[in-house]
């Protein structure tokens, strides 16, 4: 549908934690941190590494704005969350 209507859909990746995507992101949050290495790192197991991860990202928003860049006002952005 969104072909149709010439309409742009992007895919940004906020799972620190997915290991595998069936799409192409234009960001994607493990470029910035990564929960495996996280876990690694601190000794913090699943669910401490997935709140350290978003803690960091929060942190880091800058970096999140960025990477976004220049959308256009009619692009769809679909947001693959933990969970």
């Amino acid at each position: 549908m969104a072909k149709l209507l010439k309409r742009n859909i992007h895919v940004v990746n906020l799972d620190p934690a997915a290991e595998t995507f069936r799409y192409s992101t234009i960001v994607n949050i493990k470029d910035l941190v990564s929960c495996e290495d996280v876990m690694e790192s601190t000794k913090l197991g699943p669910n401490g590494g997935l709140v350290y991860c978003m803690e960091y990202f929060i942190e880091n928003i800058d970096w999140f704005e960025d990477q976004l860049g220049d959308l256009g006002v009619d692009d769809y952005v679909l947001f693959d969350c933990p969970g």
